[in-house]
């Protein structure tokens, strides 16, 4: 990485739930942020909010209660009237973004999001689908890395979020129907790319996650290594890398992803694919 040619952008990204985007999304972070030193940036695009709760934890309750701008008022680009401001307000983007102590860490902020934004997409006919775009480009080029959480289906938030990465993360549970999304994202990247041209888009790699939740044992049982060679196969037809570190369910993430490192769990394993995730996109030290 070299100074002045901005961050790199990702998306972690599956058209399947459930399949742990936003745990990554915010365990990358903060390897990225705590262990690497580097600045970086997460941007919450799903309207399920589940990456604000992991890093803001009890303090996004008294977020929602304040009525503090997220990014619905981002694509709204107007501060709306709220009970403690009778009008409408410009938006200072600075307004949008948590981070510092709210976050644990001087490296680490977010562009949390709301329950009510997908409400509000849907209401608006011509959503600006580069508003990510311009918001890195113009505010958050000092940054090394930004990561945004997406929601698990195919809409527009799924192109505002191409439009500004570089790099696609999926994450994939190994399970009965792990790989149900993998040909709608194939096809949906594909679309993309043909309309875009100019725009270098790429998956970085397939993580196999979560694979012992439902078995016992650290084996993951039988249905655990059919579902990993289905993967493995389907990822090979799209030209798809897959991570070799896989990452097993442990009861330390939710914590960690909170800035708790009191428990480390499985932990050990999530360091080794995150150093394999940086290292394969060149990003192992601060620049």
């Amino acid at each position: 990485m070299t100074a002045g040619n901005g961050p790199v952008c990702i998306s972690v990204i599956n058209m399947k739930g459930g399949v742990g985007k936003t745990t990554i999304a915010a365990l990358l972070g903060r390897y990225a942020s705590r262990v690497l030193g580097l600045k970086v940036l997460a941007i919450d695009l799903d309207p399920q909010a589940n990456l604000s709760q992991a890093f803001m934890g009890e303090r996004y309750r008294q977020f929602l209660s304040d009525q503090d701008p997220s990014i619905v008022e981002l694509f709204n680009d107007v501060r709306l009237p709220v009970s403690k401001s009778p009008s409408p307000t410009v938006l200072d983007v600075c307004e949008i973004v948590v981070g510092g102590t709210r976050l644990g860490g001087p490296n680490l902020q977010l562009v949390p999001s709301r329950f009510d934004f997908s409400d509000r997409l849907i209401k608006s006919i011509d959503t600006d689908r580069t508003v990510l775009d311009k918001l890195i480009a113009d505010h958050f080029q000092d940054k090394d890395i930004v990561l945004i959480d997406c929601a698990p289906t195919e809409s527009i938030l799924t192109r505002i979020a191409y439009h500004a990465s570089r790099h696609v993360l999926v994450p994939v549970r190994p399970e009965y129907f792990a790989t149900i999304g993998f040909p709608l994202l194939h096809e949906s990247l594909e679309n993309f790319k043909r309309e875009n041209r100019g725009h270098a888009i790429d998956v970085a790699g397939v993580v196999i996650n979560n694979w012992s939740y439902h078995y016992s044992g650290n084996e993951g049982g039988p249905e655990r290594h059919t579902s990993i060679e289905e993967i493995r196969r389907e990822a090979k037809k799209n030209g798809w890398h897959v991570f070799e570190t896989e990452l097993p369910y442990s009861r330390g993430f939710p914590k960690m992803m909170r800035g708790d490192l009191s428990y480390s769990g499985d932990a050990p394993l999530y360091r080794e694919f995150a150093k394999e995730f940086f290292n394969r996109l060149g990003i192992g030290k601060k620049r």
